[in-house]
């Protein structure tokens, strides 16, 4: 009966030395057509623009609150931020500027064209969120400075996009704002109108009208009649309309305080619906590179001699535990 082989390392040496030929053979080969791939493959630069997200609700023109225009924004407006980023409109303006379908060579009438469209575009061009928050634009190109006119155009194009999403928003609010204007002012004329109507009919105010009847008194004593018969009638008509009078003074002051108040409303919105500032913190832009990011030719030699050499060695132990095999059968 046969002895089943087991190799230690001592005769695993021996069976690579016996089999050196075909290893070595097959792991130059590997080298020679890694280096002649390596060397055929486009050469690709790398530009990054680096960015920090503002707050959510930074437009704060007044300057009062602390979400104004120079506070960083928390994870939260980074996803927001990186949500925009990837939206079809940026994408879309670097298509048509950029000619990037005819750029990568994608034919834009051939089957799955847009797929094969949309793979190219997320390979060459990606966002990444770093630990400290901020954003990260990576745009890979065959031509430097294309890549790096292309990063810089994304993070201009996110200023467009985030206030037209802004003003969008804020046009409906800033329209109901308006509308609520105009009707406190036609209250409020409304009010001023009757309160005028009842001062000229004689009514006094209510600190006024607590004094009539010293004032009376005073003037006869005086012996003006004249003031006397004034102050008479004032008299009668704050008795008669005082409460009127009271009623729409306290109505006016409130939709005064209201009519106030509103306007700075009226006026963030205003300013929300006309927008166009700078949405994020700018970091560095992007600077034309001047070294090729990929493909990593070294790495790539490297990987591929190492996988061979363990093809080859795998491969023909395998090939000779077929041989042990069938010899034990037989």
């Amino acid at each position: 009966m046969s002895k089943e082989p087991n190799f230690n390392s001592e005769e695993l040496l021996t069976f690579l030395w016996k089999k050196r030929k075909p290893i070595i053979i097959i792991t130059v080969a590997a080298i020679v057509l890694s280096v002649t791939v390596s060397l055929m493959m486009t050469p690709y630069y790398k530009a990054t623009a680096t960015v920090f997200p503002t707050r959510s609700n930074s437009v704060d023109f007044q300057g009062t609150a602390r979400n104004s225009v120079v506070e960083f924004g928390d994870e939260a407006d980074a996803e927001r931020l990186l949500q925009v980023l990837i939206s079809p409109e940026i994408r879309d303006s670097l298509t048509i500027k950029y000619k990037l379908y005819e750029h990568y060579d994608i034919d834009s009438g051939a089957s799955q064209s847009r797929a094969k469209f949309q793979k190219a575009y997320e390979n060459n061009v990606q966002f990444n969120r770093t630990r400290y928050n901020s954003i990260t634009i990576d745009v890979f190109d065959k031509e430097p400075e294309v890549a790096a006119d292309m990063a810089n155009d994304i993070v201009r194009l996110v200023d467009t996009v985030m206030n037209r999403m802004i003003r969008e928003r804020s046009v409906g609010p800033m329209w109901a704002v308006q509308h609520e204007v105009e009707l406190i002012k036609t209250e409020m004329g409304d009010y001023s109108d009757r309160l005028k109507a009842l001062s000229d009919s004689g009514v006094v105010g209510i600190d006024a009208r607590a004094n009539l009847n010293a004032d009376i008194l005073e003037a006869k004593r005086s012996g003006d009649k004249a003031l006397v018969a004034e102050l008479m009638k004032e008299k009668a008509a704050s008795k008669k309309y005082g409460a009127d009078y009271d009623l729409y003074s306290n109505l006016s002051e409130f939709f005064s305080l209201r009519y106030s108040n509103i306007l700075d409303v009226n006026d963030q919105a205003t300013q929300y619906a006309n927008t166009n500032i700078q949405q994020t913190i700018r970091h560095s832009m992007a600077e034309v590179p001047d070294k090729k990011a990929k493909p990593k030719r070294a790495v790539i030699v490297v990987f591929s001699t190492i996988s061979a050499f363990l093809f080859a060695v795998f491969g023909l132990l395998a090939i000779e535990r077929i041989k042990q095999i069938k010899a034990k059968v037989q």
